[in-house]
């Protein structure tokens, strides 16, 4: 049988050795691959639990093609490999389903000693990513960073009730995380009840607003956040909602809305979080690419991706 003929043959640029696209990062999984310390990317593809705007399920998809947008070379050293595990799938109209799954799939890459960055998806899968860890872990001290414009700390009847709202009450139900080691970096007034604020300051969550970061600076807010809640954490859990970042620079979320954190911002506090020595874990969430504008929310989001693995060992 002839061989088909490529009427395109030759007429694709080939890729560039001397200019490497981070997208060349990214590593199939295959059965075999070690995993102990070494940085895992797991996509969440699912929105059930987002009340407002659907499309984040999307937002896996959308990051990895961002990442064709950067190099790979941080200005000191050419990034290490990721393994990538693709899409878990889950269960599109069942959440319950959905939070259990992702409960175990957590619990088994922790277990396996790999630091696995999850990519969202709806945030509320974070309680159950966080959960997955107590599970694996059953004796850490954990400590929490989260970036966000909201507290997401609602209240919650059961596993079939969970939201984008619900992940950091679920996360604070577990054994190995408190309060006291627990901040919150990015929150806005009018974004968050008295009700749920109250709460957050009874469980002693250290709460930096937007105002915080704008008049101290996102490098100084975070190294005092660090400081306050790893005095006797053994590990530390980094969790980022992209619609802490403003509008202006990421309209492609699922709650959108002014008076967020600059890009500028969001890749201060991140990288500064990362650069802690005891991070085994962290999540990117909530990008929405049917609302995203020339892609912008998923390149930041990407560039918060490598900024994480800029600062962990090679």
């Amino acid at each position: 049988m002839d061989t088909p003929h490529d009427p395109l043959a030759g007429l694709r640029p080939a890729a560039d050795h001397r200019d490497p696209r981070a997208s060349a990062l990214l590593r199939p999984f295959s059965p075999g691959t070690p995993l102990q310390d070494r940085p895992v990317l797991l996509g969440l593809p699912y929105d059930g639990g987002i009340p407002s705007r659907p499309g984040a399920r999307f937002g896996p998809k959308a990051l990895r093609e961002a990442l064709g947008s950067y190099g790979s070379f941080d200005g000191q050293r050419e990034l290490g490999e990721v393994v990538d595990m693709g899409d878990l799938t889950l269960a599109a109209m069942n959440g319950a389903v959905t939070h259990a799954r992702i409960e175990e799939a957590s619990r088994n890459l922790f277990a396996a000693g790999a630091r696995p960055i999850f990519i969202g998806g709806d945030h509320g899968l974070t309680g159950s990513l966080i959960r997955g860890l107590a599970a694996a872990r059953p004796g850490l001290r954990l400590a929490l960073v989260t970036i966000d414009a909201h507290l997401d700390v609602r209240e919650y009847d059961n596993e079939a009730t969970l939201s984008s709202g619900t992940p950091f009450r679920r996360a604070l139900e577990t054994p190995i995380l408190t309060g006291a080691r627990t901040a919150m970096i990015g929150i806005r007034y009018l974004a968050n009840s008295r009700y749920y604020l109250s709460w957050a300051r009874e469980q002693g969550v250290h709460l930096y607003t937007v105002d915080d970061v704008a008049e101290r600076g996102a490098v100084a807010v975070a190294r005092e956040a660090l400081s306050r809640i790893m005095k006797d954490a053994d590990a530390l859990y980094l969790s980022v909602d992209i619609d802490a970042a403003d509008a202006a620079v990421a309209p492609g979320v699922s709650a959108v809305s002014v008076g967020g954190l600059s890009s500028r911002e969001m890749i201060d506090v991140v990288r500064t979080v990362s650069a802690e020595p005891r991070l085994l874990g962290a999540d990117l969430m909530e990008l929405s690419p049917p609302h995203d504008e020339n892609a912008r929310t998923a390149k930041l989001t990407a560039r918060l991706l490598l900024e994480v693995l800029s600062v962990r060992p090679s």
